[in-house]
């Protein structure tokens, strides 16, 4: 699929989802916040990981043991090869996260476990598990869906670091999830494929 046509599909996927957490589930129901979106926002970038890269896998929440611990790194990308290509971060928006020091930070030491195990077993709820290698290639990305909520000097501050670290940041879309405009989205697609 083209990248027009899967950046279109994720801000409709994003936007119908969106438009389903703001319907009032009953007449006498007043809910004080709105249901996380988070999930939906992690489902539509893996259909557009996946439609950038069709001949890849897309691990999507997989759990990962290593030391007794359960791992679960967002999104994994792996070639046919069965190697790691991409570690993904997924965050709906920058605005929590104004300073992205402690997530970058936290998927270093991630990345450096990953490397050190080299193949990893990973584990999902429906599906086969499936063993892949992971090595010191795999490229880092942190992504939010919309820069919203967080102003410039965050960002400037957060891209520096991350690039600082050898990790990409990009801020996909601008805008609230209803009406998302373009930003780095054709960046982080071009990455990608790379």
């Amino acid at each position: 699929m083209n990248k027009k046509d899967a950046i279109s599909l994720l801000k409709g996927y994003i936007k119908k989802s969106y438009s389903a957490i703001n319907e009032k589930i009953g007449p006498n129901i007043f809910r004080g916040h709105l249901q996380s979106l988070s999930v939906n926002i992690e489902n539509g970038i893996a259909l557009f990981v996946s439609n950038i890269l069709p001949d890849n896998k897309i691990f999507l929440d997989p759990s990962i043991h290593i030391d007794g611990k359960n791992n679960r790194p967002d999104l994994l990308v792996v070639n046919e090869a069965k190697e790691v290509v991409a570690m993904i971060e997924i965050k709906a928006n920058m605005g929590w996260c104004r300073n992205a020091k402690g997530v970058i930070d936290d998927m270093l030491l991630n990345n450096d476990k990953y490397i050190k195990e080299e193949s990893l077993y990973c584990e999902f709820s429906r599906e086969e598990s499936q063993s892949v290698t992971y090595s010191d290639k795999v490229k880092l990305f942190l992504i939010a869906l919309t820069d919203g909520n967080c102003n410039e000097k965050y960002h400037k501050a957060n891209k520096e670091y991350a690039k600082a670290n050898n990790v990409f940041q990009f801020n996909l879309f601008s805008g609230w999830y209803g009406e998302l405009t373009d930003c780095e989205i054709e960046q982080f697609a071009d990455e990608l494929l790379k």
